[in-house]
């Protein structure tokens, strides 16, 4: 089994930044995608410019914070106040193609300014559950060669009609009160004796929580994502079952 292990919210703040880069030198993470409209980002696209084995992608993010692009280009992804609705409003707005088209495509080119080589795309709160945000993404992957996460059976079918790669299987279970060795080793164990040979994504959050700054609805369970990632008990669990760690630059299939 190929086992891609990517660490969200990569710039949203320095507990984040500091608990992504400690589980890819002492854990399993292997790959992580940057919210370049955070405050933190170039912090986070130094720390990973230190690291060239860890794949660095694009978070998508159109549900926290102020865009990248010109607010009077995208006026309906935005409130009154200039930043971006939270994702229950955002899917309560009557979304323009156009607007998502710009705001993403500016967080794809500020990321690519700030020297990173972008290995994949993902989006925050799973925003391409959403169609325009899906159709938008999808468009921009085919047009600079970028794998994207899937979120169900229905958007990986979705990639392989659309020659997009994408792992065989998403794993976005281990979260919250889910986040513990145990979950990790049964979830692992499972996919490699059901699904030998296949390249599974596993979506995590670490952080230290100790140097967080930002307000955040999940934060103390970062730090204990960031304990079993870098435990002795997976990291031989991953040994023992000959998995192979890799991130998105080495995922060459496109299949589900």
């Amino acid at each position: 089994m190929k086992l891609i292990v990517n660490a969200d919210d990569f710039g949203y703040d320095p507990g984040i930044n500091k608990g992504v880069i400690h589980a890819f030198r002492k854990g399993i993470v292997t790959s992580t995608t940057i919210m370049v409209n955070q405050p933190y980002c170039e912090e986070a696209a130094k720390l990973a410019a230190q690291e060239p084995e860890l794949g660095v992608g694009l978070h998508v993010n159109l549900t926290r914070g102020r865009p990248v692009s010109s607010a009077e280009n995208i006026p309906g992804l935005l409130s009154e106040a200039g930043i971006f609705w939270e994702p229950d409003s955002f899917y309560q707005q009557k979304v323009e193609k156009s607007e998502v088209q710009k705001e993403i495509a500016a967080q794809l080119d500020k990321l690519m300014n700030l020297g990173i080589s972008p290995t994949h795309m993902d989006a925050h709160h799973h925003l391409h559950f959403h169609p325009v945000v899906l159709e938008v993404m999808v468009e921009l992957a085919g047009k600079y060669r970028l794998p994207l996460r899937h979120v169900d059976k229905n958007t990986c079918s979705y990639f392989q009609r659309m020659h997009i790669p994408t792992p065989d299987f998403f794993v976005s279970s281990f979260f919250g009160e889910d986040a513990t060795v145990d979950n990790l080793v049964s979830i692992l164990t499972e996919l490699n004796t059901e699904s030998p040979g296949s390249a599974v994504e596993v979506m995590c959050h670490p952080g230290f929580i100790n140097d967080f700054t930002a307000e955040s609805s999940y934060q103390d369970p970062r730090q204990k994502e960031l304990e079993v990632l870098c435990s002795k008990e997976i990291k031989e669990l991953i040994y023992s079952l000959n998995i192979q760690l890799i991130n998105f630059k080495s995922l060459n299939i496109n299949r589900c």
